[in-house]
């Protein structure tokens, strides 16, 4: 089971890239209705690609080095709780950084993101399934928290 969130995560991380990818790609071309240059020479559009980058990144970064301590402590013979409890809050907030990115993206696209072509509408229903998965669902948000003050999950379900 442990081994299953790392997947899903992985999934959410690369869902977001590709949508990320998509967009860039489409706006390459797109000129939006009523205008004269393409989606990418727009100053929202800037914007937004960079917003979409630096969440999904920033979080992929996070959840790398939590895991690599998380690793390096599991081969010098034990993982305690408050770094489990860290992995767990990562993979959490990785999931729901992913979300974010789609969303800003899909908002970039405009209503191109409405097409049976675009790869957004299926990108978008798959990150909000991974983001109801209990391993990384926002529920992981308050027993993190809680671990953090020092004080015991609410949860007995809890992934760690």
């Amino acid at each position: 089971r442990k081994g299953m969130r790392a997947g899903l995560i992985a999934v959410a991380l690369g869902i977001a890239q590709g949508a990320i990818d998509s967009v860039i790609d489409v706006a390459q071309s797109k000129v939006p209705r009523g205008g004269q240059s393409t989606l990418n020479e727009r100053p929202l559009f800037h914007l937004q690609i960079a917003e979409a980058v630096a969440t999904a990144s920033s979080a992929r970064t996070w959840l790398y080095q939590v895991v690599q301590e998380n690793w390096e402590l599991a081969q010098a013979g034990e993982v305690p709780l408050a770094a489990r409890n860290l992995l767990a809050l990562a993979a959490a907030h990785a999931t729901k950084s992913a979300r974010q990115a789609i969303e800003v993206m899909y908002l970039a696209a405009g209503g191109s993101a409405n097409y049976n072509k675009s790869p957004l509408p299926r990108a978008g229903r798959d990150i909000h399934a991974l983001t109801q998965h209990v391993a990384t669902s926002p529920q992981q948000f308050p027993n993190a928290g809680r671990i953090l003050a020092s004080l015991e999950p609410d949860s007995p379900f809890i992934f760690l």
